[in-house]
């Protein structure tokens, strides 16, 4: 008889990390800090009650209190993230797996549904742009700014005089909100958290059947998207629509999956009523199930009968709403901000810089550049969807959605989600590919909990030791992570898309430099 006893999966996972709690307790420690740290340092508006209530009142007392509360919300934010990252290697391919999965990202969710909204505003742009459209005003053509009190909600002034970036059916619902919470605005935040959190469960359940169809392993599916902590920070604590955008498209796609491609339109449809930005799904969904050589008349023809269906569909119910088409416009709402760290945004700005050097209107630079980037990516995501060549179209669906957002100026952490779950189910993951979602979740971890340091901490060299302590914190996870987990860097640019031919490249310019190197001592 074998003298190795049978040990439970959980304990398969890194010995390196020096801390023997279970990932689920530690996670929840984390969502706990988050709660606590919300009463002192979350979104309220100057106008709501709220503010008055206990401990939300004890927590914002003093100064000192505030910052204890935000570095609360970083150090949960970072436990949160060890957790997830804790658990990957108990997850098997089984039902087992994926009910522990589940039940873990409960538990983690749990004290998220009653904090105060964190690391971003957006939920009081819902709530102000319900009272626009209760008040008969276009959403599309105004700001909030032009309803009394926007301030005291809790709006960011930076979005107070733009016009609205969600679609109709978003806006009519947000309406309802409103004016049910219209004397007490806590009220409509709280329904407006509910539709989030309803919307993000709506999306697991969407993908997670979409993998039994796929035949992919649900419980990883359920680890990258459900316990994730970016959904967790930015659909429930945020309160984020992105997942009701996501529950439509994901519907929507198993539809047509199942062959049943109108009813995945227009599943699609009622996703583009929510966010604009889905509109990208449509013409995937319209070639599922075709095969890749389809002439390209042909795929025409689908893309104008589908995209009739679509645009139809979200036209009427704009019309209904008294909207018209006035969501197509809200395309280019989020691209008014720029990210420091943007791929376009670093070129926007060195152009900038040399156009000033030359005293030259670096304005127009600026445009031209943008306009350039946009074309190639338009160009790339138009060979993606055209080619005969027999790629996935779950897959085409992600590099369509990676290349728009790359080429944007603004790339938000919750735009990392309008990939990852499509990615999750696309097919078999490689170890490089999985560690490439992994270091992609840490780094826009660290930018969402970064988040509140620029509101609660006055003066540069306080703002400067949170933003090194982030970091320090967000080094040493990913040090850990990465020596823990045996990550190979090699493995992970492969992962990235022509990330091989790079590696390639690389690889013979350094065979030629070591020959070079051996004919000059010889």
């Amino acid at each position: 008889m074998s003298n190795h006893t049978h040990r439970p999966a959980a304990e398969h996972e890194p010995r390196r990390f020096p801390v023997t709690v279970s990932p689920t307790v530690l996670g929840f420690i984390g969502s706990l800090f988050i709660l606590v740290g919300s009463f002192g340092a979350g979104w309220i508006g100057d106008g709501l009650g709220i503010r008055e209530w206990f401990p939300i009142a004890f927590f914002r007392s003093s100064p000192d209190l505030t910052r204890l509360c935000t570095m609360l919300l970083i150090v949960g934010g970072f436990l949160l993230l060890i957790a997830w990252i804790r658990f990957r290697p108990s997850i098997r391919d089984d039902d087992a797996s994926l009910r522990r999965v589940i039940r873990t990202a409960v538990i983690w969710a749990l004290p998220l549904l009653i904090c105060i909204p964190v690391f971003s505003r957006d939920m009081f742009s819902y709530v102000a742009v319900g009272r626009l459209m209760a008040a008969g005003i276009d959403p599309y053509q105004h700001g909030v700014n032009e309803i009394a009190g926007w301030y005291s909600l809790g709006v960011d002034p930076f979005w107070s005089s733009t016009e609205s970036p969600y679609g109709p059916l978003f806006l009519g619902v947000a309406a309802v909100f409103s004016w049910l919470g219209a004397e007490i605005p806590e009220y409509a935040l709280f329904l407006n958290r509910v539709a989030a959190t309803a919307g993000a469960v709506l999306m697991v359940v969407a993908f997670l059947k979409i993998a039994a169809l796929r035949g992919r392993n649900r419980a990883f599916v359920a680890w990258m998207i459900a316990a994730n902590p970016l959904t967790l920070l930015l659909f429930i604590a945020s309160g984020h629509n992105d997942g009701l955008m996501l529950a439509g498209m994901g519907f929507g796609l198993l539809a047509a999956l199942k062959g049943h491609r109108v009813l995945g339109v227009v599943w699609i449809a009622l996703a583009v009523a929510i966010k604009p930005i889905a509109l990208i799904a449509l013409p995937i969904v319209a070639l599922i199930g075709r095969p890749s050589s389809l002439p390209v008349w042909d795929r025409v023809k689908s893309w104008t009968l589908h995209g009739a269906i679509a645009i139809g569909l979200v036209g009427a119910i704009g019309l209904v709403l008294g909207l018209g088409f006035g969501w197509v416009t809200a395309l280019t709402v989020p691209g008014a901000i720029q990210h420091w760290y943007s791929p376009l945004t670093l070129m926007v700005g060195t152009v900038r810089g040399l156009a000033e050097l030359v005293t030259l209107d670096p304005f127009v630079f600026e445009v031209i550049l943008k306009v350039i980037a946009f074309s190639i990516a338009g160009l790339v995501a138009a060979w993606v969807v055209l080619t005969k060549r027999p790629i996935d179209p779950l897959l085409r669906l992600v590099l369509c959605t990676a290349v728009i957002v790359a080429a944007s100026t603004a790339i938000h952490p919750w735009y990392v989600m309008w990939i990852l779950p499509f990615a999750a189910v696309a097919g078999p993951w490689r170890k490089g590919q999985e560690h490439l979602a992994m270091l992609v979740t840490i780094f826009f971890t660290t930018v969402t909990l970064a988040e509140p340091t620029d509101s609660f901490f006055e003066g540069p060299y306080t703002r400067l030791a949170v933003a090194s302590i982030t970091v320090l914190f967000a080094l040493s996870v990913l040090v850990w992570w990465w020596r823990s987990s045996n990550v190979s860097g090699r493995a992970v640019v492969i992962a990235v898309p022509y990330g091989q031919v790079l590696v390639d490249r690389w690889s013979a310019r350094r065979q030629r430099k070591l020959r070079e190197r051996a004919d000059t001592q010889r």
